[in-house]
């Protein structure tokens, strides 16, 4: 009895597999011969991929066809440290987190700052590409300076694809620290349902009737 209502609890209260993950743009990432990153570097398109769950794609500029690497700068965006940004007078940046079929990915928040207390003008979306539709949208007139600036949601979700958009200078604005998830899309963290726990209060009251049944007989013995 003991062993089967441990199992059933176990059954019951598991979640699903979700692991959760950090684009803080720090290691050796970036195209250079070593992969170590300096100044100016161009991370890798490969840096926050997960073998056969996720592609993360970057692209500097949105106003060409073809996707280009974002650059990398140590330090200067305000307190940020490791800093992702895009093509200079192009037309925004923007990072897609593309989950491989049967997975979901979700974005949780990201902080973006302007280099050097420069004053700029900022536009960030957040888009699910399955339907084209703008889960999250805020302007900067401008980009506040001295501090950085984080944007976050309980949770975008998407079977197809999570796209972060910045703009239209991602050359003076940069962005960091993108919290994000990944699960298969088939499993959802399910609470307890109320059947369960009336099943576990039942098994519960049978163990300490059984218990007491058990006393009475030695006593009679």
């Amino acid at each position: 009895m003991k062993k089967f209502i441990g199992t059933l609890l176990f059954v019951l209260a598991s979640p699903a597999v979700s692991a959760a993950y950090i684009l803080d743009f720090s290691g050796d990432i970036c195209t250079t011969a070593t992969g170590v990153c300096g100044n100016g570097s161009t991370i890798s398109q490969d840096y926050g991929d997960i073998a056969g769950q996720l592609d993360v794609i970057y692209d500097a500029n949105r106003n060409t066809p073809a996707e280009q690497n974002l650059f990398w700068w140590g330090t200067g965006y305000e307190t940020l440290t490791g800093v992702a940004y895009g093509t200079n007078g192009g037309g925004g940046l923007s990072i897609l987190f593309k989950p491989e079929a049967g997975y979901e990915v979700s974005v949780t928040s990201f902080d973006i700052a302007p280099y050097a207390n420069r004053s700029r003008d900022t536009f960030v979306e957040v888009i699910d590409i399955a339907t084209n539709s703008v889960l999250f949208t805020q302007s900067f007139s401008p980009l506040p300076t001295g501090m950085v600036t984080t944007l976050q949601s309980l949770m975008w979700t998407s079977l197809a694809g999570i796209q972060i958009n910045l703009g239209p200078d991602s050359w003076d604005v940069g962005i960091d620290n993108i919290h994000y998830s990944v699960k298969p899309a088939d499993l959802s963290e399910i609470p307890l349902p109320a059947a369960g726990w009336l099943l576990l209060s039942g098994l519960g009251m049978f163990g300490l009737v059984r218990r007491r049944l058990s006393n009475q007989d030695s006593q009679t013995v």
